[in-house]
């Protein structure tokens, strides 16, 4: 009997060997999956060994060739042999397909683990759960999903990520540039005190001629919380009470490198109370808009509002509140369904300090860690 070792890539490739030197007679002895030499060796994946053997005619000590155009006639002796042979040959390679299956699947159940932790860890952070299989499928073309590969797994999850995020977009003024900003957005979420955080950076900082105009009269405390900020930096403030009376205001500060318009927080599900604040931004040539919402605000609510502001064609996003808020997932689910830039985060009520421009890696590094 002659007995041999063969060594390949995997069981496919090792069976191709054995049968084309020692044919399709051949037995099965042994098969196994051992470690590559060397001690990089280690980090690559196992080669396959396969021991096979043939039984050989003692006369001229040559294996016998299962498909001569004139095979002699077997005895029943050398038949029965024969077919136990094959049968050992069909078991063996029943018990490597099997092997490779379950390799296989083993594979696809590590790869379904690691792909479910993540989307759990998505959803946990408030991601929609299309938005959290989007980004998950994209980076499984991208890299294998093993425990072996978390640390890239991850990194790769951030790049998309912040790819979905782009650039921040912060108010940017050209020397001698006037502008105007309107800052529209949901009852409470904190749209005079982030006005009254930029009018400070950009009258103390950038020593900016700022004026304010609020048209928030229907709370008394929204006026004199504006009016105190104003009275702190030294600039003018004009109340407006109808949506007319703001060409007038904006006459009066024509001098004014910078000139920011707080609006009254409306109730989004009422279109009546949005009406004011379409009739004001119809008024101004060329105006930027920040559309302002909470980082406590549910997805549900989210989509809401975005409905309500549709008739905005170009507007910026500030979020508010992100110290109050467990998850920021609401702030990634925002930008993917809108496409609109960001421009700031808040985190607090301390004026002017509590104003960062909006970062990607805060909100992907919240989501998944480090």
């Amino acid at each position: 009997m002659k007995i041999k070792r063969y060594i390949a890539n995997d069981a496919q490739e090792a069976m191709v060997k054995v049968k084309a030197e020692l044919g399709t007679d051949a037995v099965i002895l042994h098969s196994r999956k051992i470690k590559r030499p060397g001690f990089f060796g280690f980090f690559k994946r196992p080669l396959f060994e396969i021991v096979a053997a043939i039984e050989e005619d003692e006369g001229n000590n040559k294996r016998k060739i299962a498909y001569n155009n004139e095979p002699k006639p077997k005895t029943d002796n050398e038949h029965d042999k024969f077919k136990a042979l094959q049968n050992q040959l069909d078991n063996m390679q029943g018990l490597i397909i099997n092997f490779m299956k379950k390799d296989e699947k083993l594979k696809e159940n590590k790869e379904d683990s690691i792909y479910n932790k993540y989307f759990n860890i998505f959803i946990e952070n408030d991601v929609d759960d299309h938005i959290a299989y989007k980004i998950l499928n994209i980076a499984k073309k991208q890299i294998n999903f093993t425990h072996e590969n978390e640390d890239a797994i991850r990194k790769t999850l951030k790049l998309i990520m912040k790819e979905y995020f782009g650039n921040p977009n912060p108010i940017l003024q050209r020397e001698g540039e006037r502008k105007t900003f309107i800052f529209v957005g949901p009852t409470g979420v904190g749209k005079t005190t982030t006005l009254a955080k930029l009018a400070a950076k950009m009258s103390i900082v950038d020593t900016k001629k700022i004026g304010l105009i609020t048209s928030d009269t229907y709370r008394i405390a929204a006026i004199e919380q504006l009016r105190t900020y104003s009275e702190i930096l030294g600039v003018e403030l004009k109340v407006i009470y109808e949506p007319n009376e703001l060409n007038e205001a904006l006459r009066l500060f024509k001098n004014k490198d910078v000139i920011l318009i707080d609006t009254a927080g409306r109730n989004h599900k009422i279109e009546d109370q949005l009406k004011e604040a379409k009739e004001i931004i119809s008024l101004i040539e060329n105006p930027e808009i920040f559309l302002v919402m909470s980082a406590t605000t549910t997805y549900k609510d989210v989509k809401s509002i975005i409905n309500s502001y549709g008739f905005l064609d170009q507007f910026k996003l500030i979020f508010t509140k992100l110290d109050e808020s467990t998850t920021l997932g609401n702030i990634l689910n925002t930008k993917i369904i809108t496409g609109k830039e960001i421009a700031y985060f808040t985190t607090g009520q301390i004026v002017p300090d509590d104003i960062e421009i909006a970062s990607p890696d805060r909100i992907v590094n919240s989501i998944v860690g480090e």
